[in-house]
């Protein structure tokens, strides 16, 4: 612990209060419906929709199609039906998060990736506390979006066309 302190002076063993953390902001009093300010998804919005109402299939249709096929049948169809829900999914939310988000296309793909994946599992991803993290997440990013975009729009009021 004294060799970091040594090598860090300027660094105190102390965390600092809420008072001195700049990173923290509280909500305006004069701002009624504020949001606290939460830092930016990692999935676009769309992307996590897309892959909710397609790991709903699972829930919905798949299963009870599946119930009534021979076992060979049944193995053949979710490995299909998986990977084709996967190949979906990914190239969807690859689109999304690189044209929508302006993610990089390798972070997009990765992205998009690990959502085919989620889709994919013949079990229900989305109805898990996971599932409606990331949804919520990324709602309460786009509502912060459309806050500030409102805010800007009443700081500066728009110049007069007459003449």
């Amino acid at each position: 612990m004294t060799d970091i302190v040594a090598a860090h002076p300027n660094r105190s063993t102390a965390m600092p209060s809420p008072a001195q953390d700049s990173n923290l902001e509280a909500p305006q009093p004069g701002m009624p419906g504020s949001l606290p300010s939460l830092g930016k998804s990692p999935i676009h919005l769309l992307s996590a929709l897309v892959t909710v109402s397609i790991d709903k299939l699972w829930d919905l249709m798949l299963l009870d199609m599946a119930k009534a096929m021979p076992l060979q049948e049944k193995a053949r169809f979710f490995l299909a039906v998986g990977l084709l829900l996967l190949a979906i999914t990914t190239v969807s939310a690859t689109l999304t998060q690189c044209l929508v988000d302006k993610d990089a296309l390798g972070m997009a793909l990765a992205k998009g990736l690990a959502m085919g994946i989620l889709a994919g599992l013949p079990y229900s991803f989305s109805s898990t506390e996971m599932g409606l993290l990331f949804i919520g997440w990324s709602g309460i990013n786009e509502l912060q979006k459309q806050q500030k975009q409102k805010q800007e729009q009443e700081q500066d009021p728009q110049p007069s066309t007459t003449t």
